[in-house]
């Protein structure tokens, strides 16, 4: 089979001539082992892809990242191929059929669609049809028993190495720390000297325990005033430099001094002060897993394309290349 399909391929390709008379509206790209991929192939996976380019690039360099994205398109559709061909060739399709019908069937329940029929709907309203759909999920399934009985099962995960990267990095799980501000501002206005006495004045009484919102909202002239001050909940390493000197030692519930800004004087609240915090271990350890699986697996899943690639035969045209 493969050799009547290379000497087919290699008819096509060095005689032009033969279709030249006829208007070419697809091409095979690559054969890999006796499937090919065709023009047509690749340009339906780039669809969207080309249009989110092209809101990004334009002209020469529009070219450029569509040469490559074609590329990067080549390459994953030759390993879903070796990938099917495997997994046909060791013998997962064995009931797949039914597996596919119970997976489209939770699909339907999962996004409350009544019935087949309104499914069918659905997908051709996205441009599918329940026979393409079928096939989608068919390759999904294949390709993920292949991939779980080669690589995923042959990784292992200790507890202690999940708790040892939560050690090394701990920084990565701390809640940093957060703090809730109000504020009474005093602006300059055509005596500035005045305005740093009342500033004064309005300090003195917070401190003998009146309340805050009621003097912000009687003597402060900005934009939280109607607000009894309030200024909102800010991470504090994200604060204007200024507002974090000027908190830093100031405990919930207290009032700071009152500071001198380029268009007035500004008293501030911390309302209240969450400290940081490193997010108790099994909080995060599900996350550490993950990351520590996926930094297993990856080497472990291109090595296993790679030896697929060396045990095929994948020949890409001359078309598809850089000249």
């Amino acid at each position: 089979m493969r050799n009547l399909l290379q000497v087919l391929l290699m008819i096509l390709v060095a005689s032009p001539g033969l279709v030249s008379q006829a208007r070419v509206v697809d091409r095979i790209v690559a054969q890999v082992n006796d499937d090919i991929i065709t023009l047509s192939d690749i340009n339906r996976e780039m669809g969207e892809l080309r249009q989110e380019l092209a809101t990004r690039y334009a002209g020469d360099q529009l070219e450029q990242e569509v040469k490559k994205a074609e590329k990067m398109v080549l390459e994953e559709l030759i390993r879903q191929k070796l990938l099917l061909q495997k997994a046909n060739e060791l013998g997962f399709g064995a009931n797949i059929d039914l597996q596919v019908t119970s997976a489209i069937e939770n699909i339907r329940k999962q996004n409350n669609i009544k019935d087949m029929q309104e499914f069918e709907r659905a997908l051709a309203q996205q441009g599918m049809t329940m026979v393409g759909f079928r096939e989608r999920i068919r390759r999904q399934m294949l390709t993920q028993g292949l991939v779980q009985e080669f690589v995923s099962s042959r990784i292992t995960l200790l507890s202690q190495e999940i708790e040892r990267y939560y050690r090394d990095h701990a920084a990565n799980f701390t809640t940093p720390e957060e703090v809730t501000l109000s504020e009474i501002i005093i602006p300059f206005g055509a005596n500035p000297a005045e305005a740093e006495s009342r500033a004064g004045e309005i300090h003195a009484r917070l401190s003998q325990g009146e309340s805050f919102a009621t003097l912000a909202s009687q003597y402060s002239q900005g934009p939280t005033a109607s607000k009894g001050g309030g200024i909102g909940s800010y991470m504090t390493a994200k604060l204007n430099p200024e507002i974090t000197a000027a908190i830093a030692n100031v405990r919930e519930g207290n009032i700071t001094s009152v500071q001198k800004s380029k268009d007035g004087f500004i008293i501030y609240r911390v309302d209240t002060r969450k400290p940081a915090a490193v997010r108790p271990l099994e909080e995060v350890r599900d996350e550490i897993r993950n990351r520590l699986w996926e930094q297993k697996f990856n080497p472990e899943f291109e090595k296993f394309i790679a030896q697929l690639k060396e045990d095929a035969y994948i020949q890409i045209f001359a078309e598809t290349k850089e000249p």
